[in-house]
């Protein structure tokens, strides 16, 4: 078949195409859509059907084989032993694993994806089914590589703790080569997890008798300080489809060339102009401490007491006052977040928002080449570090972000037909999942781990 990796490197190279949001629609660097889809959808009959124990060959005849465990422990991969292990952290609840055949098996290309529903990697808007999950991770990951699949469903193994699970195989082509495909799609109550290999038929074969997979028990806990810090803009993260910071570096660290970088880093410069009017390090770095010390945080405040607010103005006055002024409904939404943000945080109102955008921006400037990965991490390290100060839980600093978005968008996050809806509707959703971005302990301390 290919090359080395040639899987992984498509797949990276697909989500950075989709980490960089669009700057027309929001000045937060949300990205637009991605993608299409590639396989063959099941029929319907066959995707009410029960998950199929697939006859496993005698244990003397299966090759020998070897346990892969995804970098946050929540699940583990038995394939073909020997296989290269590259872990890939792309973002907060989603990790991603290349599984390279080498010499011993040339040309033998897996990848490997975990990730809970809200955080599927790339622009994942499509996604609301095991078999829509398979047509879009099918897609991500052989789009640039050089491969084509016709996919065609078969029986699929069990897992325990499964709701559901499919598998797919197929004619794997390159040019003149062909090989074989196969695809392995699994759902929990909140999550996905999904295995696509290719290679020539008897290294396939082989990986058929041997694969299964496992739900584990890790949890983002164990994360640490950068653990942390991705959860912190876990949210973006997942609208954009990776974390941009994550994601380039991973692309640093495989060795890509200067070809494959430079758009990425063109995408990261042009959203940092664009969104910020940032063109160079010195204002990075400005705009960084901006958000941190002053921000759309210190905008509301002043904006609240110039209307004379203090401590005895309840909510159903301070309603009443902004209507007599005859404003208009989004500058009413505006100064009601703010209101509400201030009820409940004083001094620290929405200041989550502006904290969570500094892990954006650094992102976005260590891409574009106005900083290196340490000063990144340096800054948004003393951005934890003030939330941490400011709020006294996930909850909290995530109210405090929804708010702050309801005040810049001027939308209600009550309105599920606007964007501060949908991403209050999201955060709902990534604060339920077990093990997710915000199942790290709020109080850990927080040091320097690069």
């Amino acid at each position: 078949m290919k090359k080395r990796g040639v899987l992984l490197l498509a797949m990276v190279l697909g989500l950075t195409l989709t980490a960089c949001g669009d700057p027309k629609e929001t000045t937060d660097l949300s990205s637009g859509s991605a993608g299409g889809t590639e396989g063959t959808v099941q029929e319907e009959s066959r995707a009410t059907e029960k998950p199929q124990e697939t006859e496993k060959p005698q244990e003397a005849d299966l090759p020998t084989s070897q346990e892969y465990v995804s970098s946050d422990g929540s699940y583990k991969v038995i394939l073909l032993e020997g296989l290269t292990q590259t872990d890939l952290p792309l973002q907060a609840g989603s990790t991603m694993m290349g599984l390279d055949g080498g010499t011993s098996r040339t040309g033998f290309s897996a990848v490997s994806v975990g990730s809970s529903k809200a955080t599927v990697p790339g622009n994942s808007s499509d996604v609301d089914s095991l078999e829509t999950y398979a047509d879009y991770i099918a897609n991500l990951i052989l789009d640039g590589s050089g491969v084509t699949v016709s996919w065609e469903d078969t029986e699929a193994p069990s897992v325990e703790g499964a709701v559901k699970c499919l598998a797919r195989e197929g004619v794997a082509k390159s040019g003149i080569t062909s090989g074989k495909a196969y695809g392995y799609y699994v759902e929990s109550e909140d999550s996905y997890y999904s295995v696509v290999f290719v290679g020539n038929n008897s290294d396939v074969e082989d990986a058929m008798k041997v694969l299964s997979l496992e739900l584990l028990d890790g949890t983002a806990g164990s994360a640490g300080t950068i653990g942390f810090i991705n959860s912190m803009t876990a949210v973006l993260d997942s609208v954009n489809g990776a974390n941009l910071r994550e994601t380039y570096k991973m692309m640093v660290d495989m060795g890509m060339d200067d070809s494959q970088l430079s758009v990425v880093v063109s995408q990261a410069q042009q959203s940092l102009a664009d969104s910020w009017d940032i063109t160079d390090a010195d204002e990075l770095m400005e705009t960084a401490d901006w958000l941190m010390n002053e921000g759309h945080n210190k905008d509301a405040l002043d904006f609240l007491n110039e209307l004379g607010l203090s401590s005895d103005i309840d909510r159903d006055t301070f309603a009443a006052t902004l209507e007599s002024e005859n404003l208009d409904e989004e500058t009413i939404i505006c100064l009601m977040a703010a209101y509400d943000a201030w009820s409940a945080y004083g001094d620290g109102a929405i200041a989550a928002w502006d904290l969570s955008r500094v892990g954006t921006i650094m992102g976005f400037g260590y891409a574009a080449g106005y900083c290196s990965y340490e000063e990144a991490m340096d800054k948004m390290l003393e951005a934890a570090q003030k939330a941490q100060g400011l709020y006294d839980s996930w909850e909290d600093f995530n109210k405090s972000y929804l708010y702050g978005y309801s005040y810049w968008a001027e939308e209600s996050l009550d309105d599920p037909a606007t964007s501060a809806g949908e991403r209050a509707a999201l955060v709902k959703s990534m604060e339920a999942q077990t093990g997710g971005s915000f199942s790290l302990d709020w109080n850990m301390e927080l040091t320097k781990e690069w």
